[in-house]
């Protein structure tokens, strides 16, 4: 077997480059021997992968079920302020993610992704810590900003499953994939529901925090940070094979890369050229979906807090913290029992059109949910009918966005992999910015008007919008791509049966 660098212990073939039609030349094909096919899992990698997704959502989601409180109380703000102030901390993060991703892929593509890992995992552990010990908005703006800035490891996590699932058989490199997705559905609403049971507990023996109630929980997810980074120090190999590292930073050698830029911009055009229209479709498709995520997690946030007169829940922080914790728990139960299957009868085209679908009916659920409360006053009643209403939702996050990224691995040459997932990370958070801010500061001024139907309608059909546009998608798309260090007019995709 020959050695091709990979540090992983993955072996490939690389089918030598032949004439066709006398024009075009076939695309380079990696081909898995049968060695890759019968290849272990590497269970200890993933593993560390699937925590370092499952903190990195988690310092992404902390601000998001204390933020009302935090603006009023900590931030001494009020009124319609506070939907604008949630939704500039809920944005900032994704602007500074947005300016970097792009770069942060590219970097790991020369140099390695456990670099990028770690920088993201130390720059999250002191600024989650700091974040609670604002004292105005643009101090708590500033630190989301610089933690978003820091931080690529959503793109590594994908980057590097992509690297290790690269000559598996499609049905495992789903599975892991929905195992990423399930990290982040854990993640996404069990930190939600840790930080809104946790939001209120006092450590006296710390003077500059003896009065803050938003320390501890803030405290408590950097030391589990911590943890991970060392972990993930220690433990976490270089997904990355050696050689495709080498290639990259090698353009004399004709023979091994024909990619034409050797800086991010010249990277950038080349992904656009061998990834073609489809990859490019699925990164627009990545850019609103992120923006519907992040506005309607925002959006169900202010609609949970929002006082029974107008037309909200009125739940306290604590109630919040419940309702995400069940949401979890449907979307955890839907990945595990049911992802697989849903993808492997359908495909993951179809998986992807039923989750958005999901997504729509689930918007018009969570604030339907709000008339149906009226009819009980009991509270164990009005629980049960709000965490009925988010189990539509709670199911569409979890075959929405993780299949659109398995989409977008299998569209990408996996040379580009971190400049492809670098990419839709960064456009993904600038529209994940804007999401919570055009959508929070929407629902407050729209309220005392249309209430908060209008807010959840525009979502509703965002959502309907994204499952019509899945319908012609080509199904190459249902498999990785084949090929790597191709020549420009050569890309194609490997047909299968």
């Amino acid at each position: 077997m020959p050695d091709n660098g990979n540090e992983l212990g993955m072996s490939v073939d690389i089918e030598p480059v032949v004439e066709s039609d006398g024009e075009r030349e076939e695309p380079t094909v990696i081909k898995a021997d049968s060695a890759s096919d019968n290849q272990a899992t590497p269970w200890l990698a993933v593993t560390i992968l699937l925590l370092i997704a499952i903190f990195d959502v988690c310092v992404l989601m902390i601000p998001i079920p204390i933020a009302p409180e935090f603006v009023e109380g900590r931030l001494k703000l009020s009124g319609p302020h506070v939907g604008v102030a949630v939704g500039l901390i809920s944005s900032a993060y994704h602007l500074g993610n947005s300016i970097s991703s792009a770069m942060m892929g590219d970097i790991s593509d020369v140099h390695g992704r456990k670099p990028v890992i770690l920088l993201g995992m130390l720059t999250s552990c002191v600024s989650v810590v700091l974040f609670p010990l604002s004292t105005t908005l643009w101090m708590a703006v500033g630190n989301r900003f610089l933690c978003g800035f820091f931080n690529a490891n959503i793109t590594m996590t994908k980057s590097s499953l992509s690297d290790l699932s690269r000559t598996w058989d499609a049905d495992r490199r789903n599975m892991v994939f929905g195992y990423l997705g399930a990290a982040w559905g854990l993640a996404r609403f069990f930190s939600s529901a840790f930080v809104g049971f946790t939001s209120g507990i006092m450590l006296p023996f710390l003077p500059f925090a003896a009065d803050n109630p938003f320390f501890f929980p803030c405290f408590a997810s950097s030391c589990f940070v911590l943890l991970t980074t060392i972990a993930a120090a220690l433990f976490l190999p270089e997904t990355l094979p050696l050689r495709s590292r080498e290639n990259r930073t090698n353009a004399s050698d004709a023979q091994i890369t024909r990619f034409r830029g050797t800086t991010m911009l010249g990277r950038l055009r080349d992904l656009k050229h061998f990834g073609g229209s489809a990859l490019l479709k699925l990164l627009v498709l990545h850019m609103f979906h992120q923006g519907l995520n992040g506005g309607i997690v925002t959006c169900f946030v202010l609609l949970l807090a929002l006082s029974d007169g107008e037309g909200g829940y009125g739940m306290s922080a604590n109630e919040v913290g419940l309702v995400f914790s069940f949401y979890g728990v449907v979307g955890l139960f839907f990945q595990v029992f049911c992802y697989g299957p849903l993808c492997k009868t359908f495909g993951i085209r179809k998986s992807y059109a039923v989750g958005t679908f999901l997504l729509a009916v689930g918007s018009i659920c969570l604030v339907l949910g709000t008339e149906l409360v009226t009819v009980s006053n009991v509270n164990a009643v009005r629980m049960g009918i709000v965490m009925a209403c988010t189990i539509p939702q709670a199911i569409g996050f979890m075959c929405g966005l993780p299949v659109l990224i398995v989409l977008i691995a299998n569209a990408s040459p996996h040379d580009l992999m971190g400049l492809t997932q670098g990419t839709a990370q960064s456009s993904g958070s600038f529209f994940r910015m804007l999401g919570p801010l055009v959508f929070a500061a929407f629902f407050s001024y729209s309220v005392g008007r249309t209430g908060p139907w209008g807010t959840f309608s525009i979502f509703a059909v965002g959502y309907f919008g994204m499952t019509l546009s899945t319908y012609n998608l080509p199904r190459s798309l249902e498999y990785p791509l084949k090929g790597s260090h191709l020549d420009s007019d050569a890309l194609q995709r490997s047909e299968h049966q």
